[in-house]
């Protein structure tokens, strides 16, 4: 095993998640500071992350909603606090956008979820997605709709 699997192996066994209050999800650095984002800001969360050694900033993940530690990738337990499936989010505000997005999702789309992700504002989506969609985690609000939708169809199939 390579110095940086054990040293993500290490990382996931301890109490400072990757992408959390504690632990850069880049560099795997722990000086962490975290802040409250300012009052009026609506597109990220109510708290963001900077890592001291590669400056790169993330809303931190709510580690105590991680299923599974031994699964970097492995998703919440509860939509985050801004999931874009919760009621009144910023990205259901555009209808016609929100609703193309949904017919893209029941086609086969994917969405992931933004929680431990490098914020990069000047990107379509404005996090640094990994390219590697395995070293991506699936959006818990997205999986509950999937479930509803699955649910529904079978409803109406039967």
């Amino acid at each position: 095993m390579g110095e940086a699997k054990r040293r993500l192996a290490a990382a996931l066994a301890s109490d400072k998640w990757p992408g959390g209050r504690a632990r850069c999800p880049q560099c795997l650095g722990e000086r962490v500071t975290c802040a409250a984002v300012p009052e009026g800001q609506t597109f990220y969360g109510k708290e963001l992350a900077v890592c001291g050694d590669c400056r790169i900033g993330w809303e931190p993940i709510e580690e105590a909603e991680i299923w599974d530690r031994s699964d970097r990738y492995c998703c919440g337990s509860a939509p985050c606090d801004n999931c874009a499936f919760r009621p009144g989010s910023n990205e259901q505000l555009d209808r016609e956008k929100w609703r193309g997005l949904i017919g893209s999702l029941k086609a086969g789309a994917s969405f992931y979820c933004h929680k431990g992700v490098p914020i990069a504002p000047r990107s379509d989506t404005g996090f640094a997605y990994p390219a590697d969609r395995r070293k991506l985690r699936l959006c818990r609000g997205y999986l509950n709709a999937l479930s509803m939708w699955w649910a529904k169809d079978k409803e109406t199939a039967g």
